[in-house]
């Protein structure tokens, strides 16, 4: 009788770890193995099913059109696996970790996610964090993140809205100065050369974060470049006002996830939910 090839588990996972973190340094890192250990796995793998899973572009790796048929495979696989034990261990889905830029969460989402419905079978944890993300080694579901950085080939991205602009002040203000934030330096330029007031303002004011020259522009002094997001309610209540409204500044916020959507229930709820907050 033909010997059954035993299925190789242990390199499916270093496989999935690799296409997830893009590199086999990341994906070593996150498995707490050698860079070694690894790329033997991987070698192992392709010579099990005879088709090779990567292609080479100089050092970096890319996955090959088997191997990009693999990682899908493996990303419902181990969601099913997760969610299957989950359920033995308590019969309560996980709780679904979504990373958020700080601004964007502390201004927009918190004050929203009450309306996530609460018949969804989980809990949504918001944890602030901006810039790129390690769903594995940072225990991330999803995240939320503007396209002004290139996220690794593999990562499932879905768009939420786009990324408006606008000079925000109090209604009736006295100090006519820009206020500037080191989380986005070139708002202000890009506003300027845009043809957007602000040119005959001599006076400067600097911030480290977006949310503290927001909180500036509320306390009065002076005019801050904002996203239209994050100072939506402020807008509503009348506590900030936007004279030249807002303008699109070619950028776009994103939900990012290390598997495809569709692989998880739960992420596919909570893309559903904030694309219909954001508009799509």
């Amino acid at each position: 009788m033909e010997q059954i090839k035993r299925l190789p588990l242990k390199a499916l996972k270093f496989f999935f770890f690799t296409a997830k973190h893009g590199s086999l340094t990341a994906a070593a890192e996150a498995l707490h193995v050698t860079h070694g250990a690894v790329s033997k796995q991987l070698k192992l793998l392709e010579a099990h099913l005879g088709t090779a899973l990567w292609l080479k572009e100089g050092r970096r790796l890319r996955l090959s059109p088997a191997g990009r048929q693999l990682q899908a495979a493996c990303g419902e696989a181990f969601a099913g696996l997760d969610e299957v034990l989950g359920r033995l261990q308590g019969g309560k889905s996980r709780d679904l970790v979504v990373s958020c830029e700080p601004t964007l969460a502390m201004k927009w989402l918190i004050p929203r996610i009450t309306a996530f419905p609460q018949d969804a079978g989980f809990n949504v944890v918001i944890l602030a964090a901006g810039g790129a993300v390690d769903f594995g080694r940072q225990s991330v579901d999803v995240a939320i993140r503007r396209n002004d950085f290139a996220w690794p080939a593999g990562i499932a991205a879905e768009r939420l809205g786009d990324e408006k602009m606008g000079a925000v002040q109090i209604p009736a203000l006295a100090h006519f100065r820009r206020l500037h934030s080191h989380s986005r330096p070139e708002a202000w330029n890009a506003w300027l050369q845009h043809g957007g007031a602000g040119a005959e303002m001599a006076e400067d004011m600097y911030f480290e974060h977006f949310y503290l020259s927001i909180q500036a522009a509320v306390a009065g002094l002076g005019v801050a470049m904002a996203s239209q997001w994050m100072v939506v309610d402020e807008i509503e209540n009348g506590v900030l006002a936007a004279p030249e409204g807002f303008k699109p500044d070619g950028s776009a916020y994103y939900l990012l996830s290390a598997e495809p959507f569709e692989a998880d229930e739960r992420k596919q709820r909570f893309l559903a939910w904030i694309q219909a907050q954001m508009g799509g």
